[in-house]
């Protein structure tokens, strides 16, 4: 066989090795673990070869670089000689440089690379068994540069993994379909559980629903059956005083013997937590004790209201509603232009249905919480007012930071105008 044909055959063969490890280094690099996993769990052989070669990557990656390396070098040294002997050393060195520089750009990187990011884990479960052939026959080398490796890197710190990386991690496994979006933010919320403190979910003081000790049977009786409440704090003299929780069943229980129990008698003493304790931490302490109310109290020592079981798991799953509960929608229509809005609307979705003129871009990533609090410059007060073109926003409620209720009236709505909560 003529000597440039076959200098000619070697040099395509070694471009097409350069292909494969330039697509097995995307495609593995690319390759969802996740979706690998679950093909092996439905009985996939290669997809399971995949996910092994995954869980030692840096053997894997070092396999793949040596290999191209290899191949590209011994495709250059190859190319040189063959243009040599058709155009002469100097010009074939040239010759020699652009044409694989070329070649291996377009059919040893572009394409393979292009294809594999495609679709990778299809990729992978073809070229497994030959990558797991080339780690075995590459090991010593790939062995001597991992060490090296490992002793060059040593004493370095070890990365992890940050809070937002992880949510990020969330959305892409979201956007792949393992995961439904409502699955994924009962995630993300266990993620940010720990961070939370009591002061971003109680109830203030001043939306407290709470009785006197001194009140009478029917007093209480009454506030319990128009509340519909499980628990009632009670008070001495004022509420800035809370010294003991109501437990409706028992009231019912005792009432149901024909007793009719004071508070005085049914008060159960109630815990005390301050303002910047963990709701993780609360909530465990709220399991081990078997309570699910407790008092919040500020730097001061003073009562800043009120935290319950519901309110800590309702950061983790959102709203929680029983059976005494009115469910209420987004954004409610109370009167001629008057709108009454939950804190979790978007407020773009509330100036849309309130039919008032405005920028789109001024409002879309805003929640009514975060808008308020974005033009107070602060967190949320009950009776807080602002103004926006075209209608003014007034807080009916607070718990914590959000924003529990607002109301939005239009400029040119009847009415008194906008009366603040007390």
């Amino acid at each position: 066989m003529d000597l440039t044909i076959l200098y000619a055959a070697s040099i395509a063969l070694l471009i097409v090795f350069s292909s494969f490890f330039s697509m097995s280094e995307t495609a593995f690099t690319s390759a969802s673990v996740i979706k690998l996993k679950k093909m092996s769990q439905d009985g996939n052989v290669k997809a399971a070869k995949s996910v092994q070669i995954l869980e030692d990557y840096d053997k894997f990656l070092t396999t793949v670089l040596i290999g191209n390396n290899l191949v590209n070098i011994a495709g250059t040294s190859l190319a040189t000689l063959f243009f040599a002997l058709l155009l002469g050393a100097e010009t074939g060195a040239v010759a020699s440089t652009v044409t694989m520089t070329i070649l291996v750009l377009i059919f040893g990187e572009i394409i393979p690379k292009s294809v594999a990011k495609q679709r990778p884990e299809k990729v992978c479960i073809k070229i497994c068994g030959v990558i797991r052939a080339l780690e075995i026959v590459l090991s010593p080398i790939s062995w001597f540069f991992r060490k090296m490796t490992a002793a060059i890197s040593r004493g370095a710190e070890e990365t992890t993994l940050t809070e937002d990386e992880l949510e990020v991690m969330i959305d892409e496994i979201e956007d792949e379909g393992v995961l439904e979006k409502r699955e994924s933010e009962l995630i993300k919320s266990a993620i940010r559980f720990d961070d939370i403190q009591v002061s971003e979910v109680y109830i203030p003081r001043m939306d407290v629903v709470a009785i006197s000790v001194d009140a009478t049977p029917e007093e209480l009786g009454d506030l319990l059956v128009r509340t519909g409440f499980s628990r009632i704090p009670a008070y001495e003299k004022t509420i800035d005083n809370i010294i003991g929780v109501i437990y409706a069943k028992e009231f019912y229980a005792k009432e149901f013997k024909g007793e009719m129990p004071t508070v005085r008698e049914i008060v159960r003493p109630i815990k005390s937590v301050p303002e910047t304790a963990s709701i993780a931490n609360l909530l465990s302490d709220f399991q081990k004790s078997k309570i699910h109310v407790a008092v919040v109290l500020d730097s001061y020592g003073g009562t800043m209201g009120i935290v319950t079981m519901e309110d800590l798991l309702e950061e983790l799953v959102g709203e929680i509603w029983d059976e005494s509960d009115e469910v209420q929608h987004d954004i409610t229509s109370t009167g001629p232009g008057v709108f009454t809005v939950k804190g979790t609307a978007n407020v773009y979705d509330v100036m849309e249905k309130m039919e008032l003129p405005f920028d789109p871009e001024e409002y879309e990533d805003y929640s009514v919480t975060g808008y308020i609090c974005y033009k107070l410059g602060r967190g949320p007060a009950r009776g807080d007012r602002i103004s926006i073109p075209h209608a003014d926003i007034v807080v009916k409620s607070v718990k914590g930071r959000r924003v529990m209720e607002a109301e939005f009236r239009k400029e040119d709505s009847t009415g008194d105008g906008i009366q603040e909560s007390h």
